[in-house]
């Protein structure tokens, strides 16, 4: 069966054609959209000789169940579905070590609308990318591109088969390994001075898990002043990116 990724939302349908290649996509619009930003995606998927239907709305519903389609769906395929056209990632961790990026390892985060706000952050903020592991992991599924707003567009996007693997990948290739966990002792301020960094991001109800944790150099904590004990893992991550590229 040929490969299909289907985006919907209206900033998402924009950034992806902005990015894709002409030809194999199929771009779906409400009868019933309208507005600037409607007129810019026709105007996009025109410009790249994309096949354009105008349909009911409710034809819509069959990519997406609910209004969050806003009116309009891309359907990408074959070569062109994947995003970023993605590097090997041992190149890829080559190239970023090079350049003293920072990656962002999400360590078996469920939750879709976190997995596409932390790449929303990560591409924003000027993070390299974002590991995501095979098993019990939201991936990138239509809700976490559409919460990126067309990030995943930009950003690249691995998925590992095991997080500890690559965790020893990226030491190899010359990387600090940082965790974040209400009980670290690292201070967020010092992350600036450790680059290239992979930081990882536990799951949203237990934190990172005990083997993750072993790959650490080090586990940084958020200082909180309040009576709430913990922070979302989208807001936690925006937070530590936020230090470690000042």
């Amino acid at each position: 069966m040929e490969k299909k990724e289907i985006i919907y939302g209206r900033n998402s349908v924009l950034e992806y054609l902005r990015q894709i290649k002409a030809g194999n996509a199929v771009l779906h619009v409400s009868k019933s959209a309208h507005g600037k930003i409607i007129d810019t995606i026709i105007y996009s998927a025109k410009e790249k000789h994309i096949k354009i239907y105008f349909c009911e709305k409710e034809v819509l519903f069959r990519f997406e169940p609910s209004s969050r389609h806003q009116g309009v769906v891309l359907e990408i395929a074959g070569s062109d579905a994947g995003r970023t056209g993605n590097p090997d990632l041992r190149d890829f961790l080559a190239n970023v070590s090079g350049q003293k990026g920072i990656l962002l390892l999400l360590d078996q985060l469920t939750d879709p609308h976190n997995v596409g706000s932390i790449i929303r952050t990560t591409e924003a903020l000027g993070g390299r990318g974002v590991i995501l592991t095979r098993d019990h992991s939201a991936g990138v599924t239509p809700t976490a591109a559409k919460t990126s707003s067309g990030a995943t567009a930009y950003l690249p996007v691995y998925t590992v088969p095991n997080a500890a693997a690559f965790l020893d990948s990226a030491k190899e290739a010359g990387f600090w390994i940082i965790g974040t966990s209400g009980e670290g002792s690292f201070e967020l301020d010092r992350l600036k001075e450790y680059k290239p960094a992979v930081i990882i991001i536990g799951s949203e109800g237990t934190g990172m898990r005990n083997l993750t944790e072993t790959k650490c150099d080090f586990t940084a904590a958020i200082p909180l002043q309040g009576n709430i004990a913990s922070l979302n893992a989208a807001v936690a991550a925006g937070i530590v990116l936020y230090e470690a590229l000042k």
